[in-house]
């Protein structure tokens, strides 16, 4: 699809509708598809980013800080910015079709989340999560980043059978406002681990052989600095794994342990500095 598939008619429909405006996300079927419209996110709270970025000094691992997220129309050019770059690598992103003041209009990439499958153990899951992992990959190769990889934002046509993965959403805020381009793409790796592991079923020595796998064709610098994280995030897999803890504390614990283990596979790895020292109850 392309920005002239949509007629005057359509772009003034949803120009008037007050549907993305309460809601902020809206979707439109037109004559050449489904559509799908975005308004300006509003302002956020700084405390999040406050707690964020002190969990980030705590465990010695700086590319956990939060990146900023500007709000309005900053935001939306920002979000534009990033889906023309990703798309002109050929990344598995929404095409962008529209730009309004207020709004922006891209393309429909499916209902579903990579995350709800994950949490309904769909047979086909894990290789979802795969196909995810190595979405990244090429996304690194290409010299580029997500940022937002959560597995919400891995999106699944779950209409076909079996389900496909088809791509990834949500680029509101860029890493490289406070991180390098390496740094940035391992920061990819931790999100999109932290947020699926602890949901993903399978056995420890799939799970270990996939990310070998995943990891082995990641550029020789994301490798590094993945290693050097995964050395300050060990001590944390002692965290406690049951859900009484809550889904957060499981989440950190999961993607400590298997940055672990890796680690432990992977002992010749080289660990170039992050850009804060290594806090000492983490050596």
């Amino acid at each position: 699809m392309t920005a002239a598939a949509l007629t005057p008619d359509e772009l003034a429909r949803i120009a008037r509708s007050p549907g993305w405006r309460e809601h902020r996300v809206e979707v439109f079927d037109t004559a050449a598809g489904r559509v799908i419209v975005k308004g300006h996110r509003p302002l956020r709270s700084p405390t999040r980013h406050r707690v964020l970025n002190a969990l980030a000094k705590l465990v010695g691992v700086p590319i956990l800080r939060a990146v900023p997220v500007h709000g309005g129309a900053e935001s939306q050019a920002v979000e534009a910015r990033r889906l023309q770059a990703l798309g002109a690598t050929g990344a598995r992103v929404p095409e962008l079709l529209h730009v309004a003041p207020d709004h922006f209009v891209m393309s429909w990439l499916g209902a579903n989340q990579l995350a709800n499958l994950l949490h309904q153990r769909h047979p086909a899951a894990f290789e979802l999560w795969r196909e995810g992992g190595e979405a990244l990959v090429r996304v690194h190769a290409a010299g580029q980043y997500l940022s937002q990889c959560f597995g919400r934002n891995m999106i699944v046509d779950d209409r076909s059978e079996p389900p496909r993965f088809t791509g990834m959403i949500d680029f509101e805020d860029d890493p490289l406002e406070v991180m390098s381009l390496p740094e940035a793409q391992v920061r990819d790796w931790l999100i999109y681990l932290q947020s699926t592991l602890w949901d993903l079923h399978v056995p420890v020595a799939t799970l270990d052989a996939a990310l070998d796998a995943l990891m082995g064709a990641e550029l020789p610098e994301v490798r590094a600095l993945f290693a050097t994280a995964s050395d300050r995030l060990g001590w944390l897999r002692h965290l406690p794994q049951s859900r009484t803890f809550g889904r957060d504390t499981m989440a950190v614990q999961a993607v400590a342990a298997t940055a672990h283990r890796w680690r432990a596979r992977h002992p010749g790895a080289a660990t170039p500095s992050l850009s804060s020292p290594q806090p000492p109850s983490a050596r």
